[in-house]
């Protein structure tokens, strides 16, 4: 075994060592956005924009380290619907951006969300978009699949 072939060896193992960190490192500082979906809050003391009526709360977290900027909100409807878009009051129609660790609420009346397309708090399937146009979702994809699907 000569030296040179000892540096190749080496060096094959140093490059592919470092292209396995690097990889990873991209992986843990990408935006990571973590969403949760609940029914049946109510915000006190009543306001004049929502009134004393239940919402719907979609809750997106930037569990990452790099800043991400949020586009909207919807709920997933049963079938071939397609999505419900969050039109709340206080964030509609502008973007927000989640530095490491923050969070931001996009709102919804529940009782329209039930009445109009038959979604109760059990079925909730929310996601969120970002500006590069990736979806965030609040499920898996099975169990969105079988939430959405055992709708009647």
């Amino acid at each position: 075994m000569n030296w040179t072939f000892a540096l190749a060896i080496w060096g094959a193992f140093l490059s592919t060592t470092l292209a396995v960190l690097k990889v990873l490192e991209f992986r843990r500082d990408r935006g990571n956005i973590k969403i949760t979906v609940k029914g049946s809050y109510k915000i006190l003391p009543t306001t004049k924009a929502y009134g004393n009526r239940p919402l719907v709360v979609i809750t997106a977290v930037n569990k990452g380290r790099r800043p991400v900027t949020l586009k909207g909100a919807a709920l997933l409807l049963p079938r071939k619907e397609g999505h419900l878009i969050c039109i709340d009051s206080m964030t509609a129609g502008r973007s927000v951006e989640l530095t490491e660790g923050r969070s931001h609420d996009y709102l919804m009346f529940e009782d329209d969300v039930k009445n109009q397309y038959g979604l109760t708090p059990a079925k909730y399937v929310a996601c969120v978009w970002d500006a590069t146009g990736r979806y965030h979702w609040s499920h898996g994809i099975l169990k969105r699949f079988l939430k959405l699907h055992r709708m009647k």
